[in-house]
C-alpha cells in the first residue's frame, strides 16, 4: 500500500487543523459547551481499513454515520463517525436534556444529529475552501442509525470511490461528558498533489 510523505502530510494536517478548529467553534455554539480538539492525524487506509476501524468492539463502536460526498477539483468525502455512547450524549445537548436522558436514537434524535453533521461538514469545508483556493463541492448529506454498526454504510457509501483513501482524522470532545465526534476527511490519492500545492501557494503569500 502507498505511504504519504511527510511533505504531503504536513499540507493535510495543516488543512485539517483550520478546518477542525471552525468545526469546534460551529459544535460549541450547537451545545453552547466547551469543545476541544485533538491535532489531526493523516494516513493511509484502505476501505476495509476504515470499516475496521468503524466496528471495534464495545461502547467504541461507531453506531452513526454521516456521509457528505465531496466533488470539484478534488474528490473523496466527508465523513463523521459517532460511537455509540457519543450519540446518545450529543442527543441530550442538542435537545437541552442532562447527559444520560437519551437511552435510544429515534426519528426526532436522527434529525438533530443529521443536522449537526450538515453543519459541522459545511463549517470545515468552506475555511478548508477557503484556505486552500480550490473548489470542493458537498453533496446533501446520507445518515445511518445502527446500533450493531455502520461498517455496511460505509462500504456502500465510499466503496465506489476508491480501493483507499488519504484520511485527515480529527476529534473534538466535551469535556466531563462522553461527547466526542470524529471527523474523517478522505481524499483519493490522486488528491495528494494538488493539496500540497495549494497549501504550499498559501504559506508562502
Amino acid at each position: 500500500m502507498a505511504e504519504i510523505d511527510e511533505m504531503a502530510k504536513g499540507a493535510f494536517q495543516e488543512a485539517g487543523n483550520i478546518g477542525m478548529g471552525h468545526l469546534a467553534t460551529s459544535l460549541s455554539k450547537m451545545v453552547n459547551r466547551e469543545v476541544k480538539i485533538d491535532i489531526p492525524t493523516v494516513e493511509m487506509l484502505t476501505l476495509e481499513e476504515i470499516i475496521s476501524k468503524s466496528d471495534e468492539e464495545g461502547k467504541n463502536r461507531s453506531v452513526i454515520g454521516i456521509h457528505l460526498n465531496v466533488s470539484g477539483d478534488v474528490n473523496g468525502g466527508t465523513l463523521i463517525l459517532l460511537p455509540k455512547y457519543s450519540a446518545l450524549s450529543f442527543s441530550d445537548l442538542l435537545t437541552k436534556k442532562p447527559i444520560g436522558t437519551t437511552m435510544k436514537i429515534e426519528e426526532m434524535q436522527m434529525r438533530k444529529l443529521r443536522d449537526m453533521g450538515v453543519n459541522l461538514c459545511s463549517s470545515y469545508m468552506r475555511v478548508v475552501n477557503d484556505f486552500l483556493g480550490i473548489d470542493m463541492r458537498i453533496s446533501d448529506p446520507n445518515i445511518e442509525v445502527n446500533m450493531e454498526g455502520v461498517g455496511d454504510f460505509i462500504r456502500e457509501e465510499i466503496g465506489g470511490v476508491a480501493d483507499q483513501f488519504i484520511v485527515v482524522k480529527g476529534e473534538c470532545f466535551i469535556p466531563s461528558t462522553n461527547s466526542k465526534n470524529e471527523f474523517n476527511m478522505l481524499f483519493e490519492p490522486g488528491s495528494s498533489d494538488i493539496i500540497m500545492a495549494a497549501v504550499m501557494k498559501k504559506m508562502m503569500g
